[in-house]
């Protein structure tokens, strides 16, 4: 699986875009909408071909100790 941080992510299309760590912009389609992904959150993904382009299927956010989904956001109190 690769590692990414969603860029941008439309919850009422469940359309997004992941940056991995070599730069790319990759689209991905999310259909479960039980699934709420928010910008900067970091994802694992595969790579495959979805209607004849490269798209990140099979999206996860990582999770930490605590089960919250890692973010590359910063609490200011």
């Amino acid at each position: 699986m690769r590692t990414g941080i969603i860029i941008s992510y439309n919850h009422t299309a469940g359309l997004g875009f992941i940056k991995d760590s070599n730069k790319q912009r990759i689209r991905f389609y999310n259909e479960d909408k039980t699934v709420v992904f928010k910008q900067f959150d970091v994802v694992q993904f595969d790579i495959s071909f979805v209607r004849n382009s490269l798209q990140a299927v099979n999206v996860i956010g990582v999770r930490d100790k605590k089960g919250n989904i890692v973010s590359m956001t910063t609490n200011i109190n």
